[in-house]
C-alpha cells in the first residue's frame, strides 16, 4: 500500500478536539464555563469519574469470581477421580486501572457541548436507539460508563456534522501542509517526497475528506469562540482534533481547532 494512501485507510475520519482556551475565570468548584451563564462543576466531573471507577471494579469483581467459580470447578473434577489436588489461591479482582482521567472527563463533556451547539445549528440531531456500548466496545472505551456514552455520542455526531455540511470541496493548501508535516514526523510520507508530490498523489477521496473535517473544525472554531469557553488551569491545555491518524504504532492528530496546545482525542467514523 502506498504512503499516499495511509491517509484513507490509516486515518480516523470522525475524530475531533476544541483547544487551549483561556483561563482567567477560576473558581475552585468549576471545572469550564461555557459562556456567562453555564458551567461544568468539579462535582459532575467527579461523578462521572466514580461511575467509571464503580463500574469497571464491578466488572473486575465479576469477572474474578467467574474464574474462581471455574477454578474450584475444576479441582473438584480432578477430586472426583481421585487425584490429590492442593487448592489454588484464592482469585481476587486487582485494583482497577482507570482508562481515563479527570482532564479526560473535562474535555469531553466541553467537546460534547460544543458538537450539540453545531448541531443544534445544523438541524442534526442523535438518531433513536443508538447502540452505545457496541460502539464503544469497537473503540475499546469502556462498555457501560456514562464517560463512554459521552464519548460515543460526541464522535457520531461528529460523523453527522461531516456528513451534514458534506465532503465535497477543495481542501485549504494550509490544511494539506499541516496534514503533510504530521505526516513527514511520523514516517507516512515516501523519503525525499516534497509537499507538492505528495499532494498530487492524494487520492480525490481523501481531499474531499479533508475539506469536510475543515468545515466541522470551522463549525466548531466559530462556537468555541462565540461562547468563549474557558477551562480551569487544571484541565488545560484542551482542544479540538477533526483528523487523526490511528494505527497499532503511530498516534497522531493532523487536524485540528486553532486553540493553542491540545491533547487529542481519537475518535472513528460511523457510517
Amino acid at each position: 500500500m502506498s504512503r499516499a494512501r495511509r491517509l484513507a485507510s490509516a486515518v480516523v475520519a470522525a475524530s475531533l478536539a476544541v483547544g487551549g482556551l483561556s483561563a482567567c475565570r477560576t473558581e475552585s468548584s468549576v471545572a469550564a464555563y461555557l459562556g456567562d451563564t453555564e458551567k461544568i462543576s468539579e462535582e459532575q466531573v467527579q461523578e462521572i469519574w466514580d461511575d467509571g471507577h464503580d463500574r469497571l471494579t464491578e466488572q473486575a469483581r465479576a469477572q474474578a469470581a467467574e474464574a474462581e467459580e471455574a477454578q474450584r470447578a475444576k479441582e473438584q473434577q480432578l477430586k472426583d477421580k481421585g487425584e490429590k489436588v492442593t487448592p489454588a489461591p484464592t482469585i481476587t479482582a486487582p485494583p482497577v486501572q482507570m482508562p481515563f482521567s479527570r482532564v479526560d472527563v473535562v474535555h469531553a463533556l466541553v467537546t460534547r457541548d460544543l458538537y450539540d451547539r453545531v448541531a443544534d445549528q445544523r438541524g442534526v440531531t442523535m438518531p433513536a436507539g443508538l447502540a452505545i456500548d457496541d460502539i464503544a466496545a469497537e473503540q475499546k472505551l469502556p462498555v457501560g460508563t456514562d464517560y463512554a456514552r459521552i464519548k460515543v455520542e460526541i464522535l457520531v455526531l461528529h460523523s453527522l456534522l461531516l456528513r451534514s455540511l458534506g465532503t465535497g470541496g477543495t481542501p485549504d493548501d494550509g490544511d494539506l501542509k499541516s496534514i503533510y508535516d504530521q505526516l513527514v514526523e511520523v514516517g507516512g510520507v515516501q523519503p525525499g517526497q516534497d509537499f507538492a508530490a505528495w499532494k498530487t498523489a492524494l487520492p480525490a477521496e481523501d481531499q474531499q475528506l479533508v475539506a469536510g473535517v475543515a468545515k466541522v473544525r470551522d463549525q466548531i472554531q466559530a462556537v468555541a469562540t462565540d461562547l468563549d469557553i474557558t477551562v480551569n488551569p487544571r484541565y488545560a491545555p484542551f482542544q479540538v482534533s477533526v483528523l487523526r491518524i490511528d494505527t497499532e504504532t503511530v498516534k497522531r492528530d493532523l487536524l485540528s481547532t486553532d486553540f493553542g496546545d491540545y491533547e487529542p482525542l481519537p475518535v472513528k467514523d460511523v457510517s
